[in-house]
């Protein structure tokens, strides 16, 4: 993600009391958890300039009295979910996706089902910080030998005071932030490090992972998968009669018709100068072929104008294809797509040219000539 398109979030809002909070009187029966907080939302990545909704799920497992905690925390503008079994626990997990949870759990065991529901939503993309609410013993237990299987984690022992969870919860909510902080930015690297900065294509190096990736996928599914290698005709004459601002101004044309013509599961990517290439999963040799001439026609159909320069740019396209169950190599398919680009060149350029055995024979034949 750019920096650009990054999601902007409100600070996190403090949960501390102004003022001690009184404590509400026993409650004598709890109805279910979709009746004591009414159609909850799951908390989520907020559209730029929105709100965050901040949602703490509490599995009240233990049955204590946290009615207090309750209250609390929703004055000072959460959403409250409490659940007080693991089926029902289970059921909201499915539904929502909390901010915080905070677990008082039945028994304090390192394969309990409470630690197995919650462990793989902490391997997701945003951190979910857990409170434990602990008998005493079993918080001695937890200091001394680590028996709960989960990151981003806090405790508590009982008894406890209400300011004292709103505190902890306050403090994990800011560690929070400051986590997703760092993973944003590492993301905006990260794009920074795949992307060719001209165009926004993907790099050479990022592509050749790219490949790999597919290639192996083509072979283990028994899928075809097809490379189209496309080279700008005539850029060196645009770059010498024109000005190197408006060759880059022709490179981001091909890029866009590019993109605005393949699937969004196709890789499109620039090598450097005026060599592209595009990855096509799942494409037979008719498709891609058909995929080229759209490309091409895409390219062609728009000169290339400013106040002083105009050009029609054209393409040669050469295309290869793998099966996807004969034997073959990304090398192999490489070699192949390149050598149709060559014959799309010689035969006067704006062609597209699928591979065939006959340009292999040929090829070795000029080279033994």
């Amino acid at each position: 993600m750019s920096p650009s398109a990054t999601p902007s979030r409100q600070p996190v809002p403090s949960i501390l009391p102004t003022e001690p909070q009184p404590r509400s009187a026993p409650a004598t029966e709890h109805p279910p958890a979709t009746e004591r907080e009414a159609a909850p939302v799951a908390a989520s990545a907020p559209e730029a300039g929105g709100a965050v909704e901040q949602l703490i799920l509490v599995l009240n497992h233990h049955h204590d009295d946290l009615d207090a905690v309750l209250t609390a925390v929703r004055r000072r503008g959460f959403t409250v979910v409490e659940t007080r079994s693991v089926v029902e626990t289970h059921r909201m997990l499915a539904k929502l996706r909390p901010t915080v949870i905070v677990l008082n759990p039945l028994m304090l065991q390192p394969t309990s089902v409470e630690f197995e529901l919650i462990e793989p939503l902490q391997q997701g993309d945003e951190p979910l910080p857990v409170l434990l609410l602990l008998e005493s013993a079993d918080a001695t237990r937890l200091i001394a030998h680590g028996v709960v299987p989960l990151a981003d984690l806090d405790f508590l022992t009982k008894p406890f005071a209400t300011e004292e969870v709103l505190f902890r919860l306050d403090l994990l909510l800011l560690a929070r932030e400051r986590q997703l902080r760092v993973r944003r930015r590492a993301l905006e690297l990260e794009g920074q490090v795949r992307e060719d900065f001209k165009t926004g294509l993907i790099n050479d190096r990022h592509f050749r992972t790219v490949q790999e990736n597919e290639f192996k996928r083509a072979q283990r599914h028994h899928e075809t998968l097809s490379l189209l290698l496309v080279d700008v005709d005539e850029f060196k004459t645009v770059n010498d009669t024109t000005e190197y601002a408006f060759g880059d101004e022709v490179l981001v044309h091909v890029a866009r018709c590019m993109k605005q013509t393949i699937r969004t599961t196709d890789h499109a990517a620039r090598f450097g100068g005026d060599e592209f290439a595009i990855l096509l999963p799942h494409t037979n040799p008719t498709e891609a072929v058909h995929t080229a001439n759209r490309v091409s026609q895409a390219i062609s159909g728009n000169p290339v104008q400013n106040g002083r320069y105009a050009k029609q740019v054209t393409v040669s396209i050469g295309i290869a294809t793998f099966d996807g169950r004969t034997r073959g190599s990304l090398d192999e398919l490489r070699r192949q797509a390149n050598m149709a680009l060559h014959q799309a060149k010689r035969r006067g350029k704006n062609q597209v040219w699928l591979f065939s055995e006959t340009d292999h024979s040929e090829r070795e034949q000029a080279n033994g000539s």
